[in-house]
């Protein structure tokens, strides 16, 4: 038989059980991410729980600030800093119809 076109000779042709690309396709690069961006994307997975008896879905950040402000309101003074914190980092305007609370010290009542 002869060599040519689709007619490789036999010593150059593939063994049985030994692949044409032994190394395979060459791995792609992993698109680096941000933390932040991942943060963002994990904080805005929607998440089940139960509130007041009732089960619904929020974001993981929204329930985390939830249960940092249910912790402050426990007296935790850990919990308390961190909320003033994220208050102070993330200043923002309340919704319409959000009730507004005031603080006043006996000091200020007596003004």
């Amino acid at each position: 038989m002869s060599t040519g076109y689709r007619n490789p000779p036999k010593d150059t042709q593939f063994g049985k059980g030994r692949s044409g690309n032994p190394r395979g396709r060459p791995r792609q690069n992993q698109q680096q991410v941000s933390v932040g961006s991942l943060f963002r994307k994990v904080a805005g997975e929607q998440v089940p729980i139960e509130v007041d008896g009732n089960r619904t879905a929020m974001s993981r950040w929204d329930v985390y600030v939830r249960q940092i402000y249910t912790m402050a309101l426990n007296k935790n003074n850990t919990a308390a800093r961190l909320l003033d914190q994220l208050r102070r980092q993330f200043p923002g305007d309340l919704l319409p119809g959000d009730p507004i609370t005031f603080l006043i010290t006996e000091d200020d009542a007596r003004l």
